[in-house]
């Protein structure tokens, strides 16, 4: 369900994602930040892993927004919710962790980069809820 609008990408109530660019410009891990369209980035980190990020704020994230994604702009390796009132299902951050994908907020997103397997990154509340549905 989109935030702003009901049109693909959702883009920011801004049109843009300015602050998300200057957490990326400004981040230890990142070597380079492009973005390709609105929505769309290509990040390359120090280590040499290139990361192909989808950005929005999509109010309530899950699989079926995720697949959409995919089909637009292929394999992707994180998804990055830019929002404070908007986020994703646990269901979503299960389904793309097995895919090697991660799913975040801006902050989850800058803490997971410091990681090889950014992916896994759990914060504390995550953690819970997959301890308690077993999937941890």
């Amino acid at each position: 369900m989109p935030a702003h609008n009901d049109n693909f990408p959702w883009m920011s109530y801004y049109g843009n994602y300015n602050f998300f660019e200057q957490r990326m410009r400004e981040h230890t891990k990142v070597k380079s930040i492009e973005c390709i369209n609105p929505s769309f980035y290509n990040i390359k980190l120090i280590n040499g892993r290139e990361l192909n990020v989808f950005i929005c704020e999509c109010y309530s994230f899950d699989t079926a927004e995720y697949i959409e994604s995919c089909e637009t702009y292929g394999s992707l390796n994180a998804v990055v919710i830019s929002s404070n009132w908007c986020g994703y299902s646990l269901d979503v951050k299960r389904h793309c962790m097995g895919e090697q994908v991660g799913v975040f907020d801006t902050a989850g997103f800058m803490a997971a980069i410091n990681r090889n397997e950014y992916w896994t990154y759990l914060t504390e509340y995550e953690k819970e809820r997959f301890e308690e549905n077993g999937w941890l």
